[in-house]
């Protein structure tokens, strides 16, 4: 076992491969490949390798570059035979680890599904109907049900023999009489979970006419498809102005060239229905790809994408990660979405991960938007992307109506209501004439916080830094970072005063105030509480579509991609909730959030209308989501950020530390700057390229039990940010005896 250098001579021994072995460390290892395993190992395999005194799995890079000093260890065994990816993906997780400061190896055992599951594929026994010679004399004494068997294979074609004994049971012993007559066929066929089952695998709907801006937009992305080179897009379009459309078609010539597609959508929600959109136009070419399906399901997609099976793959954030060798077309939808950004391990930003993947393939990258990310329209207007714009909706609808409800013009005595005046009135017009509405509110509970009246104490959670949220329909105070439950104390924790009051609103409140205010309303709420999972959230949209409810209460999960024609009425309830938000870009997001929220109304043939309650009306974010103008919030919120150095001009990279006991992180953060100010200092390309600010304890100073402590580095390009990280991992020794973790977030999305 060694260590890989960066320089790669060629090496003449076959016998030596790299593996990334799923280790905390920040190089690959040698081994010797065994000639018994010599016909099973390919790039990509899962093997078991030793590792000092243990065993650890690990994937095969290729052969070795450059023969290892120390003495070198056979690999034990190929776990799986089957690759899970190809030699194209390998520079690509290099960059990753080396981008992302995240060791290899344990970056591959999180990214990749299965683990070390065996990737066998299954198989299932199947018949088919055997056609006869016209000179053979046809079948006789055949029984009713075995007649009934060939009939059907005849009219429907092969069938699993599964399927057949649930229209004819216990056809077996028939179905091997009928093979020993020559009269079907039976043979072992690969069987994979369907997560699209119910939907037909064949093609059912042809393209749909392109408006003239549609097809000017598919027009340059197949260009620049067939320039085999890569090039990137942002495809920037109103709310319904047909952006789908246009990718759709862009993906059937991607096709006709005999390459493949990767779509990414940022929630598991909204992979279902576009994958059946795929799935309709293009039928059982069609991957799914997401945590809300099984294990297994999601290791058979996999492997029927490696194993070239299916050339298309639609899925969210660690779909970009898909074994598709011959890559021609990636669409981030959604691409704004804080989403894919992944919040856990490898901390690694999805969006950008397709762009750079799309290099590598020389593929077309088209980010789709109708309210792009501001550093990406920046690069856009830059020339960075080519630019392509929908501005009008393909329905003969126009955007709705925005206005904004003062919320300091209708308190309700001393108090202030959930729902307004104006709001109220519009929701009763929407119900008599038959319509639907959305109510959003990006807080589920029912209350934000439970503080005392006499002395001011917040009932905070005991492992984390935050209010806990009530929960009326189960009477409980929660803590949505880590899930620990109370029950509501009788008396104030501090001052033992009864005088509880709770404060503020959730997505459960404003259903129960609608529950009181329109007792004849069918009222559903999507939220995190009631649809913990895909499934369930798609049930309740479904059900809402289908015209089962008047009126969805939701979080964001309501608020992008989702097509409801009877909806004409969105109200947003709270609309300076993230506005103020200790974050650069708290008005970009509360932009992008309230712009999409507004897109769902009037997309049907009814005009749409938007309400949106505020205390801060005359706000410059607030006045460009009701006048729509995208543009005009931009170069706002460009002149901002160019004032006070946040991207895009300049990068970002945060350093935190987390541990116990509080004040040993916080010595250990305060030292850590100290010695990185010095170190940057000392290197002249450095000194003047990049800032360190810090340290201090984040907004959720403490989470899950551990204190918290950050420094955050601000960069005038890539280069000097990675080489200032380099320094900082090397500077990096926790104190003796401390149980302290540091972790690298490279462009954070959030600084909270």
């Amino acid at each position: 076992m060694a260590q890989t250098s960066t320089a790669r001579p060629p090496v003449d021994s076959d016998d030596l491969w790299e593996v990334a072995a799923a280790l905390p460390i920040f190089h690959t290892l040698t081994y010797r490949l065994p000639e018994a395993l010599q016909k099973k190992a390919r790039v990509g395999c899962l093997v078991r390798v030793p590792a000092q005194r243990r065993v650890v799995m690990g994937y095969l890079l290729g052969p070795a570059h450059e023969i290892p000093k120390a003495a070198i260890r056979p690999i034990q065994a190929v776990a799986d035979p089957l690759p899970r990816f190809g030699p194209e993906l390998v520079p690509l997780f290099r960059w990753l680890a080396d981008y992302y400061q995240y060791p290899l190896g344990e970056a591959l055992a999180h990214l990749i599904p299965g683990g070390a599951a065996s990737a066998a594929p299954r198989t299932e026994r199947w018949a088919a109907w055997q056609p006869q010679p016209s000179s053979i004399e046809p079948p006789r004494r055949l029984s009713p049900k075995a007649q009934g068997i060939l009939e059907y294979l005849q009219e429907n074609g092969p069938a699993s023999c599964k399927a057949l004994n649930a229209i004819f049971p216990n056809c077996s012993p028939i179905l091997k009489r009928l093979e020993a007559r020559g009269l079907i066929t039976l043979e072992n066929r690969e069987a994979w979970r369907d997560p699209l089952a119910g939907h037909p695998l064949a093609p059912t709907e042809p393209p749909l006419p392109l408006s003239p801006d549609q097809e000017e937009a598919r027009a340059a992305v197949v260009e620049g498809i067939e320039s085999r080179t890569f090039a990137p897009f942002l495809l920037h379009g109103v709310t319904a102005s047909g952006k789908t459309e246009v990718y759709l078609a862009a993906a059937q010539a991607t096709l006709d060239q005999g390459r493949q597609v990767l779509v990414l959508l940022p929630e598991i929600a909204l992979t279902h229905p576009v994958a059946v959109a795929f799935r309709r136009r293009f039928g059982d070419r069609v991957a799914l790809l997401h945590s809300g399906i099984s294990p297994a399901a999601r290791l058979e997609q996999w492997q029927r994408l490696a194993a070239g099976r299916v050339d298309i793959a639609v899925g969210a954030r660690s779909a970009v990660f898909a074994p598709l060798p011959r890559l021609g077309l990636l669409v981030v939808d959604e691409e704004h979405d804080p989403a894919y950004k992944q919040e856990g391990g490898l901390l690694y930003q999805a969006r950008d991960v397709a762009l750079y993947r799309g290099k590598l393939a020389a593929a077309a990258v088209v980010l789709v938007s109708a309210t792009p990310a501001v550093a990406t329209y920046y690069r856009a207007q830059e020339g960075t992307y080519r630019y392509l714009n929908l501005s009008r909706r393909v329905t003969p609808q126009a955007l709705p109506d925005i206005h904004l409800i003062s919320l300091k013009d209708h308190r309700a005595g001393r108090g202030l209501p959930v729902i307004s005046t104006p709001l109220s009135a519009a929701l009763e017009q929407t119900l008599a004439r038959g319509e639907q509405a959305l109510l959003f509110l990006n807080r589920r509970g029912f209350a934000a916080a439970v503080f005392c009246l006499v002395c001011g104490q917040v009932i905070q959670c005991c492992q984390c830094s935050v209010a806990l949220t009530y929960h009326q329909s189960r009477d409980r105070l929660t803590c949505h970072y880590c899930g620990y439950e109370e029950s509501v104390p009788e008396r104030c924790p501090q001052c033992q005063s009864t005088a509880l009051k709770r404060y503020g609103l959730g997505t459960e409140r404003v259903e129960a105030e609608l529950q009181k205010l329109l007792p004849q309303a069918r009222v559903a709420r999507l939220d995190r509480d009631t649809a913990p999972h895909s499934g369930r959230a798609l049930k309740v949209l479904e059900n809402f579509a289908q015209g089962n409810f008047d009126i969805l209460v939701g979080t964001q999960m309501i608020s992008k991609g989702h097509h409801f024609p009877r909806v004409t009425l969105v109200g947003v309830i709270n609309a300076d909730q993230h506005l103020f938000f200790p974050e650069y870009h708290a008005g970009e997001r509360t932009f992008q959030l309230l712009s999409q929220v507004a897109g769902r109304a009037g997309r049907g043939e009814a005009p749409g209308r938007v309400l949106i309650q505020t205390f801060q009306p005359e706000h410059y974010v607030f006045q460009a989501v009701k006048s729509q103008d995208y543009q005009g919030f931009v170069q706002q919120e460009l002149r901002i950020r160019r004032q006070s150095g946040y991207p895009p001009f300049t990068r970002l990279a945060l350093a935190r530390l987390s541990g116990t006991p509080a004040d040993t992180v916080a010595r250990a953060a305060a030292r850590l700057t100290a010695a990185l100010k010095k170190a940057i200092a000392r290197e002249e390309n450095l000194a003047s390229l990049i800032r360190v600010l810090g340290p201090a304890p984040p907004g959720l100073a403490k989470l899950q039990g551990r204190f918290r402590w950050q420094l955050l580095l601000k960069s005038y390009g890539r280069p000097p940010l990675l080489q200032a990280l380099r320094l900082l991992r090397q500077l990096w020794s926790p104190p003796p005896r401390s149980k302290i973790d540091l972790t690298l977030d490279i462009d954070p999305m959030s600084l909270f």
